[in-house]
């Protein structure tokens, strides 16, 4: 019964001493707000948020680097020789013929004045012949001009009986073309014998000068003297006649060295004809004089 007593009155206590007491305000957590709110004579502090801030990385532009400008130089340039050699643009126009190439094919070997003077495939058939039918051929080798711009060389063509044509050549546009065709011989059979082949060298002196080269081999053709076929005999005077002295044929290698005595202008002349053989038959490779 004490305790109770005492209870109760500890309990009267403490509820009235509490009420004499100062009231103290409750508790607040400072807002946003007021944690932004100036402090006298002091910084603003800014708040941090739960926010994270975006962060912006710079983008460091390296500087190009300039190109250097290369400066091609152009060196003059050498004129450039033609594709094809004369023998190969006149081998080329007779194999043309020979497979019965019309004009227009023809011509692109011929050169522009030519080509104009020709015409067309009557042209060209009326310097061949009516009734020439180009065969077998030979091609001989060139000569050139001082200034390498024009060559000539003659050809043994079957048309079908041998003959002897002469192709001149001009270089035009870098290439060589046909300039001119000329038949030097066109008598039938070309001579089959040493013999023969020397006769018809001298009577083409006499008759036809510009025939004589046609006796001659390709390579003797392309190295005449000054003055030609005419100026390898070392005559004068109209040609009167022959007389053969010796003749010794070799037919392995097939050579042959006929000496014969040469009558023209009321003189005698003894020369050595040495003649060579190849596919287009014998030719004349060199002309010695004989001492008496």
């Amino acid at each position: 019964m004490k305790k109770l007593i005492i209870g109760i009155l500890l309990l009267t206590i403490s509820l009235s001493g509490c009420a004499g007491l100062p009231q103290i305000p409750a508790l607040t957590i400072p807002t946003a707000a007021v944690l932004a709110t100036p402090i006298p004579n002091g910084p603003t502090k800014t708040p941090v948020t739960g926010t994270v801030p975006t962060v912006n990385t710079p983008v460091v532009i390296s500087p190009t680097a300039a190109v250097p400008t290369v400066e091609t130089k152009i060196s003059p340039t050498m004129p450039s020789l033609p594709d094809i050699d004369p023998e190969k643009t006149v081998s080329l126009f007779i194999e043309g013929k020979k497979a019965n190439a019309n004009f227009a094919l023809a011509s692109a070997l011929l050169s522009a004045k030519f080509a104009a003077q020709v015409k067309d495939d009557a042209g060209l058939q009326a310097i061949l012949g009516s009734n020439a039918v180009i065969g077998e051929y030979k091609v001989g080798i060139p000569s050139y001009s001082a200034d390498a711009m024009t060559a000539s060389l003659d050809s043994t063509i079957y048309l079908p009986e041998p003959s002897n044509v002469r192709f001149n050549l001009v270089m035009e546009n870098n290439e060589w073309k046909i300039d001119g065709l000329t038949i030097l011989t066109q008598s039938g059979e070309y001579p089959a014998t040493p013999e023969g082949v020397i006769l018809g060298f001298l009577a083409s002196y006499q008759e036809s000068p510009d025939r004589m080269s046609s006796f001659l081999t390709s390579t003797r053709r392309a190295q005449q003297p000054p003055g030609g076929s005419t100026a390898m005999l070392q005559i004068s005077g109209n040609f009167e006649g022959m007389v053969i002295q010796s003749a010794a044929v070799n037919p392995d290698p097939p050579t042959a060295s006929i000496v014969v005595v040469i009558q023209a202008g009321g003189k005698n002349y003894p020369r050595k004809f040495i003649l060579t053989r190849d596919i287009a038959g014998w030719g004349i490779e060199a002309i010695e004089v004989v001492k008496e």
